[in-house]
């Protein structure tokens, strides 16, 4: 668990300093400078994006860490992924031109501006798949402090420029959408640089290693794998897509606001899960379940702790949070929706790494089906909560659908393997979160919101991580503290 430990707290330092660059980007300098309905249409654009590139990748991120340790000395590898996620693109391009009628004619009521940045959207989705494929194999190098920076703080300081210029009078919003795709561009140079410099980009297309039973083993795991992460980003950002094509592209910029605030939550998950998911390829290749067990349970209830933390803490500064927000009696109509995607996020990570467990097992293909059922899911909830209950039925539909994933995964990987990632220590630590919730609730509110925020973090912060580390929640949690103490007595 060193290495995990080691490069999850490297790389969740950068994605909470790039946490605080969105903030200033998403909650004040976008409500500052931009209409709801532009916000709503930034976000749109990216939401789209990212659910494209996830089916135009063909799963081939996936193939690469899944195959990288039997295939990491062949240098023709990299270039069979990249050039698999090129045709991928055009596959997924031709695809969407075809039903170009059918994508127009959702949007064109209520947001009808974003079919004029369809072309766009669709060349982000193509950076997107290069720059996510060069991420799996830094991953798969176990690299993944410059790829969070690049992802975390170097597109988002671009942003922040864009936004200055923009309100500066230097571009028009919509050179602001068109530089956002020189952004994107500039994030898939900078990691090949990276790379490069590692002495790791490698373009050899020579692909005489893969032979026919390789290829089709190597096909149809990117085959489940894009079903699979495709049903994911349906989950992450159908929400936006139909709040936009229900409601409109101010809903959608509401929507926006709230969604990020209660977004920040998951980050330690991503940094703990790049790094965990190669170890657990590893650990299948070796077959030593003792080694995926332990894993499992760490994660759990380490992402349970600071999930936690989290949420109370955003969850009790949160109309403090809004009132420093520019126009913030217009966005602060999300308030509940940081509440429901936030609890969704704190359900997957209390549960662990129960999806890399099965990505990376035999048993792989099971997650198509949850994954499909998860979408379908996600969609009709959608279909069924948006009209009735506005972004806060996108959001419950959210949480809604994100629990029960995570409760079919966890029984899944239960019956298969015997293992579940929950101790004694997950009900110790369940007790203290509802002392500290209990807590919360009786501390009288200051009157300046600024001195509220920070008496409240304090307190939530001091109980939680105190008590955590008296009653032992954590081996992991206790020995980083016993390292630091070490080192402050050392000099």
């Amino acid at each position: 668990m060193g290495i995990v430990i080691k490069q999850s707290i490297r790389s969740s330092i950068i994605a909470y300093i790039g946490v605080l660059i969105g903030y200033v980007n998403v909650l004040w300098l976008f409500p500052y400078f931009l209409e709801a309905d532009q916000i709503g249409l930034f976000r749109l654009i990216q939401s789209s994006a990212f659910l494209m590139a996830t089916f135009g990748q063909f799963g081939l991120g996936s193939a690469l860490v899944k195959f990288f340790p039997k295939l990491k000395d062949q240098k023709g590898f990299l270039s069979f992924i990249i050039f698999g996620g090129l045709i991928g693109f055009i596959l997924f391009a031709a695809f969407t031109f075809l039903f170009k009628t059918e994508i127009t004619a959702y949007f064109a009521k209520e947001s009808g501006l974003f079919i004029e940045y369809f072309g766009i959207t669709l060349l982000i989705s193509l950076l997107l798949i290069q720059f996510q494929l060069l991420e799996a194999y830094c991953r798969s190098l176990l690299k993944i402090v410059i790829p969070t920076f690049i992802r975390d703080i170097q597109f988002r300081l671009s942003v922040t420029t864009l936004v200055a210029l923009y309100a500066l009078d230097l571009i028009t919003f919509g050179g602001l959408i068109q530089w956002l795709l020189a952004a994107y561009l500039i994030m898939v140079i900078t990691i090949i640089v990276y790379l490069h410099n590692l002495k790791a980009f490698h373009l050899n297309f020579n692909f005489e290693f893969i032979d026919r039973p390789l290829l089709k083993q190597i096909l149809t795991y990117a085959v489940y794998m894009m079903i699979g992460a495709g049903g994911t980003q349906i989950v992450l950002q159908i929400d936006s897509i139909m709040v936009s094509g229900a409601l409109g592209l101010d809903a959608t910029g509401i929507y926006t606001i709230a969604f990020f605030i209660g977004v920040v939550i998951e980050m330690p998950k991503r940094s703990i899960t790049q790094i965990s998911a190669p170890l657990i390829a590893q650990a299948f290749e070796k077959n030593d379940m003792p080694a995926v067990e332990k894993l499992y349970k760490q994660t759990s209830i380490n992402q349970m702790i600071i999930g936690s933390l989290l949420l109370i803490g955003i969850w009790a500064n949160l109309e403090n949070l809004y009132s420093f927000i520019p126009n913030g009696d217009v966005y602060i109509q999300g308030i509940n929706v940081v509440l429901f995607i936030g609890l969704g996020k704190l359900s997957d990570m209390i549960f662990g790494t129960n999806g890399e467990i099965i990505v990376m097992s035999k048993h792989y293909k099971f997650n198509v089906i949850a994954v499909g059922i998860l979408a379908m899911l996600t969609i009709v909830l959608n279909l069924l909560l948006i009209p009735s209950y506005g972004i806060e039925g996108a959001a419950i539909a959210s949480f809604l659908a994100m629990l029960t994933f995570n409760l079919s995964k966890f029984i899944f990987v239960w019956s298969k393997f015997k293992i579940q990632p929950f101790s004694f220590s997950t009900l110790k630590l369940l007790i203290i979160v509802a002392f500290v919730l209990l807590v919360n609730q009786m501390l009288p509110k200051l009157d300046h919101a600024l001195l509220d925020m920070l008496v409240r973090s304090i307190i939530i912060t001091v109980l939680l991580m105190g008590a955590t580390i008296g009653f032992k929640v954590s081996d992991e949690v206790n020995q980083v503290l016993a390292n630091f103490i070490k080192r402050v007595k050392n000099g």
